[in-house]
């Protein structure tokens, strides 16, 4: 026995070094503040603020990790509540609102309110009475990782029956609103989930606020491997992984009945070396099991804590495949990686149908700045006077909601100067909608293929939104936190504001590229007259694609015409072989635009064309980086290469001549043919493929939109 207790030594002190150090720190999720107004340092709101939160973290920890507290009179009165997590321990409940608070004032500053959501605790406090009133406002997150086809049916079930049990035996006054457990929904996987509501709600109020939380994520995430509601009054969530550490077990059937062997059977009392058998052997028979019992208890505490800790530790250092987070948690030192966080970036980024819709006066035709194959997009008004562009997916739109989680997750994680900025979303039933700010001047398109607004667009402001088109795209290349291909670079996908600077929009066809990666293989999706060759022929998407694309833009810029115009003489009607045919003949700023011709500079317009021609060239391999697009287009002194040839295709609409052979030429024929289904100009139709080939006939337009 001495040596196998030696052996648990080290296990032993091992644990109590790990003990000793800091909990891991509480994650943040979310946080709201109301800035209506403002309070100062030391006036009589501060102070009555300082002593609820004071009252809070001194007494929610005693109080099974609830507590409310209210100071002052009015105007200066303060309400605030703190909520822990239910199954966490009374230290980590204090740990977390501590962190909670010190996040609601880095968060919040000197706003009148605020509510922060951390993975253990809830802090809210604001100047309004709130306390015992329910409160479904907030939101809600998604795990990026989509549950596998085979088993989404059985999944979606049992995660339904789960939270849909958890949230009966939480109504039980007895549970204190709490109900957490598992499900396997596979012979190798599970399910876990949690329900929690605030203990300051009555018990319908806790059957309304989880039934609406499910309600939530069946709409938002029922194809996600987790996703989780935080609400004012209750938190609804789901996981595929084990999220609480310290969860009770599973309730157990009780052990059978043991009896006692009879007397006859027993062994007869002869006695050891003369001593009576009542001394020795009782003596012998009761120290082992002690011994052998409190040496396996400490064993088994330890395995069990190590692996919680381990479990812990683990989800600290590498982060858990989940949710949200936002730009502040970037600022106080957090690093989630790209392709499993969200980052949204605005306090209110979640918006309410009820309030959009009085946005836009209902969504009225008068406010409807245009429509695409999203669906409509309205400008509108919020109650604060912001003004506001709202895309509203089309009920008939099959891919809209693909596109709409897809600007979501890609969209508020990047902020530039030429990049749109996004404010928020809204999921409602079946409602989808895009929040984005209004931008006066719609789009490019509005002004360049119009007679009499392309007047508005002199040389320099032409010039300006070539180099910010640039540096938007260079920015979503290589300088985001994220690689960014845009897929659907074009002129009503350049949203212009007062001051006619550009922003790139609608990242609905948009992809996350791999950091370590050239080139993938995808479905061809974007729009005829902008793709590169290797990308409509084969699926092959790089970077090149969109530098393609915007060296086709970049050419309409210039020449304020169409990439493709059946109005033109036939030598003029393929804008890309126009150009080519006036950059070998050496005259070719007959292409610029004639409401320009008075007010171009030659040298940068010389430029202009010749980098546009580099971008346009057939051979992706030798396009320019957008890095090198910037600098080029900036600089009058770095020298430019010659161009290559473009790939010429047939985007017009009109079928090609049927070949006598029994192949035809891929260059030309995965166009003509897809175009022949079709009604929608070249230089205005977006498409997407179900293959990595040729496009298909049957796909349907899915981003020609005049936004906002």
């Amino acid at each position: 026995m001495r040596c196998k207790g030696s052996n648990l030594l080290p296990v032993f002190l091992n644990l109590l070094f790990l003990m000793s150090f800091p909990s891991v720190k509480c994650a943040y999720r979310w946080h709201t503040c109301n800035n209506a107004s403002t309070y100062t340092d030391g006036d009589p709101y501060s102070t009555n603020l300082n002593r609820v939160i004071t009252d809070l973290l001194r007494n929610g920890s005693q109080s099974s990790g609830f507590n409310t507290s209210w100071h002052g009179q009015s105007p200066n009165q303060v309400y605030g509540l703190l909520q822990c997590i239910g199954n966490i321990s009374a230290e980590q409940c204090s740990t977390c609102s501590r962190e909670a608070n010190n996040s609601l004032y880095e968060l919040c500053a000197n706003d009148i309110g605020g509510g922060v959501w951390l993975d253990d605790c809830f802090l809210r406090y604001a100047n309004s009475n709130f306390i015992s009133k329910l409160d479904t406002g907030g939101a809600y997150l998604w795990n990026t990782n989509s549950v596998a086809s085979n088993k989404m049916a059985n999944f979606t079930s049992i995660t339904t029956s789960l939270l849909s049990n958890l949230s009966n035996k939480a109504y039980n006054p007895a549970n204190k609103g709490l109900a957490l457990g598992s499900a396997p929904y596979s012979s190798s996987d599970t399910v876990y989930g949690l329900v929690q509501c605030w203990r300051d709600i009555s018990e319908n109020d806790c059957r309304t606020c989880l039934f609406t939380g499910r309600q939530q994520l069946q709409q938002c995430c029922s194809s996600n491997q987790g996703g989780r509601v935080l609400y004012g009054s209750c938190t609804v969530r789901y996981e595929s992984y084990p999220f609480f550490g310290s969860a009770s077990p599973p309730e157990e059937s009780p052990a059978p009945a043991t009896s006692t062997p009879p007397a006859a059977a027993q062994a007869p009392n002869n006695g050891v070396n003369g001593i009576p058998q009542g001394v020795s052997k009782k003596k012998s028979s009761k120290t082992l099991p002690l011994v052998l019992g409190l040496v396996g208890g400490i064993f088994l505490v330890c395995v069990v804590l190590l692996i919680g800790m381990r479990k812990r530790v683990k989800a600290a250092i590498f982060g858990k495949p989940i949710t949200v987070a936002t730009h502040n948690e970037e600022r106080r030192g957090f690093s989630p990686e790209s392709e499993s966080r969200l980052l949204m970036q605005e306090q209110q980024f979640i918006f309410s149908l009820e309030e959009l819709a009085e946005a836009t006066e209902n969504f009225h035709d008068k406010n409807k700045l245009g429509e695409g194959g999203f669906g409509a997009v309205y400008r509108g008004k919020t109650t604060d006077g912001r003004g506001i562009g709202v895309k509203k997916l089309s009920a008939r739109s099959a891919q809209g909601k693909r596109e709409f989680m897809n600007e979501v997750k890609l969209v508020a994680n990047v902020r530039h100067r030429n990049l749109v900025k996004l404010l928020g979303c809204c999921a409602e039933g079946d409602e989808r909608l895009l929040v984005y700010e209004h931008l006066p001047n719609k789009s490019l398109d509005t002004f360049l293929f119009d007679s009499e607004k392309r007047r508005d667009l002199d040389w320099q402001k032409r010039y300006n939104i070539i180099l910010g088109i640039a540096r938007g795209l260079l920015y979503l290349h290589e300088d985001s936190q994220l690689r960014i291909i845009h897929r659907d670079i074009k002129a009503n996908n350049i949203l212009l504001d007062e001051k006619l600077n550009p922003k790139i929009a609608d990242f609905g066809l948009a992809k996350l590229f791999p950091e370590d990666e050239t080139h993938v293989q995808t479905r061809v999706a974007g729009t005829y007259g902008y793709m590169a060759p290797e990308y409509a022929m084969r699926g092959q998407l790089s970077a090149k694609a969109d530098v393609y694309s915007f060296g086709v833009l970049l050419l309409e810029i210039v020449s304020g015409r169409k990439n493709n115009d059946i109005h033109f003489s036939q030598e003029r009607q393929n804008l890309l072989e126009w150009a080519w045919r006036l950059y070998t003949g050496g005259d070719v700023l007959d292409m610029l635009d004639s409401t320009i011709r008075e007010t171009f500079l030659q040298e940068q317009s010389l430029r202009c064309i010749h980098v546009g021609l580099l971008c346009v060239q057939a051979k992706e391999t030798v396009r320019p980086v957008m890095s090198n697009v910037v600098i080029m287009i900036s600089s009058s002194s770095v020298t430019l290469p010659n161009p290559t040839k473009p790939a010429f295709i047939n985007v017009s609409g009109s079928p090609a001549p049927k070949s006598k052979s029994k192949s035809k030429s891929r260059s030309s024929s995965g166009f003509e043919e897809h175009e022949k289904g079709t009604t929608s100009q070249a230089s205005g139709t977006s498409t997407s493929s179900t293959s990595a080939g040729i496009p298909s006939v049957n796909e349907t337009s899915v981003t020609q939109v005049d936004p906002r």
